[in-house]
């Protein structure tokens, strides 16, 4: 951990600058790390977590700074299902443009009759220090892996037998016939 007051479970900034020139980056979390990610996701353990991010800079009117991100790892958690524990392997890709607060605009672009796409609605996270926290996505990409109620290979969920209460007029014919 760094000696700034850490503001997430894992934070691992790089200056946007350097970002734009290009970066490649190796983030793998030790088992202190693993053991307090582990405990906000409530998993029994994250046994592993590595990241491979890439930056570039985006073609455009304003620096945009693509992050490109490769995350592996394995966690042991609850089954949904049985609620035993049991390992699986965990992976996701995120991408995810940044731009520099001061150059955020509001004017609205005339579009015309441009088609959009999904990508149009995605809008760049706005980095406010100058600095971009890799770990921050890190922790993103792993919470669109992680599926805290995923069932171990083989698990089924079975429906209970429900034991069909008699009704209250079906106790009361009982009883008249009873007596």
């Amino acid at each position: 951990m760094s000696d700034q007051q850490d503001t997430g479970l894992w934070e691992h900034r790089v200056r946007f600058d350097q970002a734009a020139k290009g970066l490649k980056v190796e983030l793998v979390a030790d088992e202190a790390r693993r053991d307090v990610i582990a405990r906000a996701f409530g998993m029994i353990k994250l046994n592993s977590l590595a990241a491979h991010v890439e930056t570039r800079s985006v073609a455009g009117e304003n620096p945009v700074v693509r992050v490109s991100l490769t995350l592996k790892g394995e966690v042991t958690q609850e089954c949904g299902v049985t609620l035993e524990p049991f390992t699986h392997e965990i992976s996701s890709e995120l991408e995810i443009d940044c731009i520099e607060k001061q150059r955020v605009t509001t004017e609205v672009a005339e579009v015309g009759a441009r088609e959009f796409t999904l990508d149009d609605l995605d809008e760049p996270d706005v980095i406010e220090n100058g600095q971009i926290d890799l770990g921050q996505y890190v922790i993103e990409a792993l919470g669109e892996a992680y599926d805290p109620f995923a069932r171990k290979p083989g698990a089924v969920f079975e429906e209970p037998e429900v034991v069909k209460e008699p009704s209250p007029f079906a106790v009361l014919a009982q009883l008249k016939r009873d007596e």
